[in-house]
C-alpha cells in the first residue's frame, strides 16, 4: 500500500515536470493606430507616439534620408503625422502635406531618392508578425514594396548620422534585413516568417540597399500604416510574477515526498 502511494505522488510530480517543461503559446498584441485616442508628442521632427498592448509598449518615431552630401545622403529625424485618421505617415524636410507626401514613401524629386522609415521600438522583444496598410501605391496600384529590418541587439536603436545602408550590421550597422516585401496591398499581411525576434524594427517603403527580390521597384512607393501585429514567446505580460520554474518545483516535489515517508513510516 505505501509503495502504490509513493509511486502516484512520483507520477504527479513527473506530470508537474512535464507541464512546466511544455513550451508556452504566444502572446499576441495588436498595435492599432486612431488619432481618436492617440496623440503625438509633438508636431515637429522628432516627435514619437507612445501606446501599449498586451503589456508590451511601443514608441514610434520616423526618419528618412533627406540631409544632402555628396554619394547618398543622410538619415535625419522626420515628422509623424496622421495620414488618414487611422494610418501613420511621415513628413520628411523635403515634403509638405499633400498625397503622396504625406505617406511613408519613396516619391521624391531628388536624385539620391529619399526613403521614410518608422522605428518602431518595444520595451521588450517581440516578432514582428504582419502589417496593414490602409492605403498604398506603387506608381498607381493600391498596393506598396516594403522593406523591414531588425535590430540586431548591439549599439543604439537611432539611424541618424549615416546613410540608409549603413545601418546594416553586414556594414557596420546594428540592424539585419528581414525581407523586402513584394506589392503589399490593403489587407493584413505576415512577414517576417524566420520569426525573428527583436526589440526595434524599422518598417519603411522599399529601398534597395536592403537587398533585392523578384518584382521589387524603388522611388515610386508610399503607404500609410494602419495595425501592426506583435507576438511574444510566452503568454506572460512583462512585469508579472513567474510561475514557478521546474528546478523549484522539484525541490517543492522532494519536500513532499520526504514528508509523505516521514508518515508512512510512521503510519507502519
Amino acid at each position: 500500500m505505501a509503495t502504490l502511494k509513493i509511486r502516484t505522488i512520483l507520477a504527479t510530480l513527473g506530470s508537474l515536470a512535464l507541464l512546466q517543461g511544455a513550451p508556452a503559446m504566444a502572446a499576441m498584441q495588436t498595435f492599432d493606430f486612431d488619432s481618436g485616442s492617440q496623440s503625438f508628442s509633438g508636431n515637429g521632427n522628432g516627435n514619437t507616439l507612445t501606446m501599449s498592448s498586451g503589456g508590451v509598449g511601443l514608441t514610434v518615431r520616423a526618419y528618412s534620408d533627406t540631409g544632402d552630401v555628396s554619394g547618398d545622403d543622410i538619415v535625419e529625424a522626420a515628422r509623424l503625422l496622421w495620414a488618414q485618421s487611422s494610418a501613420l505617415g511621415i513628413q520628411n524636410d523635403d515634403e509638405n502635406t499633400s498625397s503622396p507626401n504625406h505617406s511613408i514613401d519613396s516619391v521624391s524629386g531628388d536624385s539620391d531618392g529619399e526613403f521614410d522609415m518608422l522605428l518602431l521600438e518595444f520595451d521588450t522583444e517581440v516578432n514582428l508578425e504582419g502589417i496593414d496598410l490602409s492605403w498604398a501605391t506603387d506608381g498607381g496600384g493600391n498596393y506598396a514594396d516594403v522593406s523591414i529590418l531588425a535590430y540586431d541587439g548591439t549599439g543604439g536603436f537611432s539611424p541618424l548620422g549615416g546613410t540608409w545602408a549603413d545601418v546594416l550590421s553586414s556594414n557596420g550597422g546594428n540592424y539585419n534585413s528581414v525581407g523586402n516585401y513584394n506589392n503589399v496591398g490593403l489587407s493584413y499581411y505576415a512577414v517576417n516568417g524566420a520569426d525573428v525576434t527583436s526589440t526595434a524594427w524599422l518598417v519603411g517603403v522599399y529601398n534597395p540597399v536592403f537587398g533585392s527580390g523578384s518584382g521589387l521597384d524603388s522611388g515610386d512607393d508610399g503607404m500609410k500604416l494602419s495595425l501592426i501585429k506583435t507576438s511574444t514567446p510566452d503568454d506572460q505580460p512583462p512585469g508579472e510574477v513567474p510561475v514557478p520554474g521546474s528546478l523549484p518545483l522539484m525541490l517543492l516535489g522532494l519536500v513532499l515526498l520526504r514528508g509523505r515517508f516521514a508518515a508512512l513510516r510512521a503510519a507502519a
